[in-house]
């Protein structure tokens, strides 16, 4: 009797000395790509502080910029282990968790940010309640812009990718098969090796946001920028479901509050870097190149739609929700170009 006893009661002892001290603060680990000293690293850090405060230092931000924690893969890995508890990621990266979160960052899909806003406002709900269902909490979406192609030689249609060694991210399979169909080279990096593979010639294009191409000291290879959006940049910052509602639930909410409130401005930050960036780069003598023909005529559109069939006849993509966002740019194109 005695020895059956003391079993639960040193299981119990074991379990309180895993529980935090009350009183005790929690570190929110949240890792990132995008480079240390940037306006996005930098408001992240301004929310960790007015969180602490707001907590009285029961929650606070601990922040791993500039890729250090390894690529989207290795994020979400280290995020299931419990060795971080978060991480703002791009859309690509966050499809591993639901396909969902791709949908605004398709080629080709919006013209400009209105067109954005005006679908973000009646589809982010449905992303995160999708990212939920997986067991993370969506704490906040940005923009990272628009990305146009960048190259050594100028690029102003479809036949001029055919020789074209392109980048695309690990793990990006829509744009690798649209670049395939266009004739030229995808070649499939992470990031952290893009800036030395531009100096090396292993590849001579790449689709970032103007103020990425700065950042990333990536405009350092390139010479010219075909003057077309190709597709919008999503990030979104995702918190562990567990770790989220281990807050107490007052502090929950300032978390949910302060980082919502961020990624607000967050939004308006990154427009205005994006715009003095192209305006930074065509000054350091990066040309800009007109598309030979208008956007919505430009044959790799065509390509883009005939990539994302081909995905879908193999079913390796839904594109329902796709669908319900092209019919709200419709209307929206409607209301405001008629």
């Amino acid at each position: 009797m005695l020895r059956r006893s003391r079993v639960p009661t040193a299981l119990a002892l074991a379990w309180l000395l895993l529980l935090p001290a009350a009183g005790a603060a929690t570190t929110l680990k949240i890792a990132t790509s995008v480079p240390a000293g940037t306006s996005f690293v930098e408001q992240l850090k301004k929310a960790g502080r007015t969180i602490a405060e707001r907590t009285d230092g029961r929650v606070e931000l601990k922040l791993f910029p500039g890729g250090v924690m390894g690529n989207d893969q290795a994020v979400l890995r280290k995020i299931r282990i419990g060795q971080l508890h978060g991480a703002v990621i791009t859309a690509n990266g966050l499809s591993r968790i639901h396909p969902a979160t791709q949908v605004y960052s398709l080629p080709f899909v919006f013209r400009n940010r209105a067109e954005v806003a005006y679908v973000r406002e009646r589809i982010d709900p449905v992303i995160r309640e999708r990212v939920r269902s997986e067991g993370f909490v969506v704490t906040g979406i940005s923009e990272g812009g628009f990305t146009y192609l960048f190259s050594k030689d100028p690029i102003a249609g479809v036949d001029d990718l055919a020789e074209a060694k392109v980048w695309v991210p690990q793990g990006d399979e829509i744009t690798a098969r649209m670049f395939e169909r266009t004739g030229s080279q995808p070649v499939s990096l992470p990031i952290s090796d893009v800036y030395t593979s531009l100096q090396t010639g292993l590849i001579d294009t790449v689709a970032i946001n103007p103020a990425g191409a700065i950042a990333l000291q990536w405009h350092t290879g390139v010479t010219h920028y075909t003057d077309a959006p190709l597709l919008f940049v999503v990030g979104m910052m995702v918190v562990d479901e567990r770790a989220f509602e281990g807050l107490d639930p007052a502090d929950r909410e300032t978390v949910r509050a302060v980082l919502e409130r961020t990624f607000e401005r967050l939004d308006e930050i990154t427009a205005e870097d994006n715009r003095e960036a192209l305006e930074a780069l065509e000054a350091r003598g990066i040309e800009a190149v007109e598309p030979r023909l208008p956007p919505n005529e430009r044959r790799w559109e065509e390509i883009a739609r005939e990539t994302l069939q081909s995905l879908e006849e193999e079913g390796r993509f839904n594109p329902a929700l796709l669908e319900r966002v092209r019919g709200l740019v419709r209307e929206y194109r409607e209301r405001h170009d008629g």
